[in-house]
């Protein structure tokens, strides 16, 4: 009995206190979608709203492995997903850095190395085309690293 109870206790303890955000789940919210799809694929979240100009802002932290992030979802007001995005969670270079290795070796993997770079003032830039209607940019400045898959209809640099 004490084995079992030890075998318990080990397992609670060397298991991950918070849950790993899915990218699978991520990739498959479709833009145009309503946000009631992401909310679905992500209930236990804990979702802020704020306006974006004529759109709503939501967002919920999570966890990749090792960094923490914030997910995102533009959504205008007749409740049309325009843009999701992956941030840093931890704002600091650093945190920055390692969150925009870690994002450009996953969306390799998932889109391809066949991508656009640019560079202009200290901000990095990577461009993923998806078809005519989409762009996913993989960004950095400073403190700030950022995953954005949009429509395409221009991203201002």
């Amino acid at each position: 009995m004490k084995k079992l109870i030890f075998g318990i206790l080990i397992f609670f303890l060397s298991s991950p206190l918070l849950a790993q955000f899915s990218l699978d789940k991520f990739w498959t919210i479709e833009l145009g979608s309503s946000l009631s799809t992401a909310k679905q694929l992500f209930p236990d979240e804990k979702w802020e709203e704020r306006e974006a100009g004529n759109d709503n802002l939501h967002s919920f932290f999570s966890w990749i492995e090792p960094n923490s992030i914030k997910v995102s979802f533009l959504v205008t007001k007749a409740d049309r997903l325009r843009m999701k995005s992956i941030s840093n969670g931890k704002v600091d270079e650093e945190s920055a850095k390692l969150f925009f290795s870690q994002m450009k070796e996953i969306v390799i993997k998932q889109f391809g190395s066949k991508y656009e770079q640019k560079e202009k003032a200290g901000k990095q830039l990577l461009m993923w085309r998806r078809g005519k209607d989409g762009i996913i940019t993989l960004s950095i400045e400073g403190a700030q690293a950022i995953l954005i898959v949009l429509e395409a209809v221009g991203i201002p640099f």
